[in-house]
Formats: C-alpha cells, sequence, structure tokens
C-alpha cells in the first residue's frame, strides 16, 4: 500500500509541476488559446474520430498477431474492445491500474495463460514504442533542419539505440542469454522465476520473425494514422500547418507522455507548447493543447461509459496482475 501511495505522490507531482511549468510558459496567451476553440470546425475533427478508431482496429490486429505468437486465439472485436477499454484506464486510474494491466486482466481470464498473457502485452506496447521511436528518427533524419534544439537529436538516438538493444534481445539467442543470465543475477530472488517465465514467452517470437516484422508494420501505419489525427484536429481549429512537421513533432511528445504521471496530463501539454510554439503563435500552440485534451479525454469518458453498461473487474481483481 506504501509503495502504491507513493508511486501515486511521484505521478501527481509530475503532472503538477508540469502543469506549473506550462502556465509559466503560457501566461498571458491562455485566454486567447481558449478562444481559438470557439471556432471549430466540425469537418477536420470528424475525420480526426474516424481515424482515432481505424488506428484503434490496426493495434487490435497487432494484438491479434502477438497473442497468436503465444497460442492464444481471441476474436478481433474482442480485441478491439480491450483496447477501447484500456484509453479510460490509461487516462482516469492511471496510478494503480493501467490500461496494459487491464488488457492483460482479461487475456488471462480468456486464455487462463497468466504469463503468456502479460508477456503479450509487454510486447504490444514494445512494438508501440518501436513504432513511435522509427517515425520520429526517420523525420528528424529528412526534417533535421527545421529543429532548433539540437538536444532533440540526440534523445532521438539514445532511443533508437534503447529500441535496438530490445530488438536483439527478442530476436538473437546469442544476444539474450547473456543478458538473461546478467538479468537473473541482478534480480531479487522472489522475482527469479518470473524473468526465467519471462524469457521463455520471448523465446517464441525468435522462430515467428515474420510476425514480429507484421507487428511492426502494424505500428508503424497506427502510428501514422494517430499523427494524420492530429494534424486533423490542428485543421479544426485553423491551425495551418504541414504535416510532414507533425510527423517529426508527434513521435516526441508521445514519448515525452510516457513519463510516469497521472494520465500523461501535464507533461504531454508541456511537449505540446514546447515543441509546437517554434512553428506557431503560443496562442495556437496552446490551443492545439487543449484541443488534444479534449480529445483524448472526451474519448476516453466514452470508453469508460461502454465499459461501465458492460461491467467489469473490480480494481482489486485488476491489481493481481501487476508484476
Amino acid at each position: 500500500m506504501l509503495k502504491k501511495l507513493k508511486t501515486f505522490f511521484l505521478r501527481f507531482a509530475i503532472s503538477v509541476c508540469s502543469l506549473g511549468i506550462v502556465l509559466y510558459m503560457v501566461r498571458g496567451e491562455i485566454t486567447q488559446g481558449f478562444s481559438h476553440l470557439t471556432r471549430l470546425n466540425t469537418g477536420p475533427l470528424a475525420v480526426a474520430i474516424a481515424l482515432n478508431f481505424l488506428s484503434i482496429g490496426i493495434v487490435a490486429l497487432r494484438l491479434n498477431v502477438i497473442l497468436a505468437i503465444q497460442r492464444i486465439h481471441l476474436p478481433f472485436w474482442r480485441n478491439y474492445y480491450l483496447w477501447i477499454i484500456s484509453l479510460f484506464f490509461n487516462l482516469f486510474l492511471p496510478s494503480a491500474v493501467g490500461g496494459d494491466i487491464v488488457k492483460a486482466y482479461y487475456i488471462y481470464k480468456d486464455s487462463g495463460k497468466k504469463m503468456a498473457s502479460i508477456t503479450s502485452v509487454l510486447m504490444d506496447r514494445f512494438f508501440g514504442l518501436m513504432g513511435t521511436i522509427s517515425l520520429a528518427f526517420l523525420a528528424f533524419l529528412f526534417a533535421k533542419e527545421h529543429i532548433e534544439d539540437p538536444r532533440i537529436g540526440g534523445l532521438l538516438f539514445w532511443l533508437a539505440g534503447i529500441v535496438m538493444v530490445g530488438v536483439l534481445l527478442v530476436m538473437s539467442r546469442r544476444f539474450a542469454k547473456p543478458a538473461q543470465a546478467l538479468i537473473l543475477a541482478l534480480s531479487p530472488k522472489p522475482l527469479k522465476d518470473r524473468v526465467h517465465k519471462l524469457f521463455d514467452a520471448l523465446e517464441l517470437y525468435r522462430n515467428r520473425r515474420g510476425d514480429f516484422f507484421l507487428s511492426y508494420g502494424y505500428s508503424l501505419v497506427a502510428q501514422g494514422m494517430f499523427i494524420v489525427l492530429i494534424y486533423f484536429l490542428a485543421r479544426s481549429i485553423s491551425i495551418d500547418l504541414p504535416v510532414s512537421l507533425f510527423f517529426l513533432l508527434i513521435p516526441m511528445v508521445t514519448l515525452v507522455s510516457m513519463v510516469p504521471s497521472v494520465g500523461g496530463l501535464g507533461v504531454r501539454e508541456a511537449a505540446i507548447v514546447y515543441l509546437f510554439r517554434h512553428y506557431i503563435p503560443t496562442d495556437q500552440a496552446v490551443a492545439l493543447s487543449l484541443m488534444c485534451d479534449l480529445f483524448i479525454y472526451g474519448i476516453g469518458c466514452l470508453c469508460g461509459i461502454l465499459y461501465a453498461i458492460r461491467g467489469g473487474a473490480s480494481i482489486r481483481e485488476l491489481e493481481e496482475m501487476e508484476p
């Protein structure tokens, strides 16, 4: 309980501090930022909503492939539903139960394979991270002259290196064996059995390289659709920027949003304002961050309503899936 409280207060503190930084950065521009939302163009907004649900379909297909590697077979619409409700839990209950834990719980209930369920969800997250970093890295290579902060390039190179280590850990036995020995040596005794089971589950991916790259392809498509979605949200409030710039900046916003916080609150807004104010007036950058929040939390609320109507597990049951 004490550990969970510490985690919650850390996330809460990061969100509050990040919001404080945003308010300081945009002091005097907030009212003008809100005024942009009153001139909403519903056409681009409708396109953004459609892209959101189409992209969920792509990641549901990716989850199908990953689960099949672990010999778990669920219907497409079941995976689609799991992704929808995970959006709600990611935003509104991040301190105790994240969306990944929710997906793992229901996959476990459907399949009876706990470690395989957890491993599948971790791999699903890893493929999403691979897609995000890959697009950001490619956009950086083609448009680095537009980046004013040189630290962004260094960060992307480090992140690409981390992804490559992860790929080697999954796909290369020569690399995985010493890595497993090192991790086991450093792991506390109660966790050693779980580490063994995790590496046993990862072994399946080395024999399914085609499925590995198919999942990676789905990640690129889904992340690309999400970036275009943000582009249309910007168009809905009359922000006119080339879509190529969104391919450069939005993956970085996504990566920053992974910092422990309350559903990305604060860190996401800080990243949007900081990155976009180099290309548009600050009040428009504020409007874009507000528009993204309204969209994300609006979709999250709809997903939560669907979960409430259908009924689901208690928080205590979901917490049992936490490693």
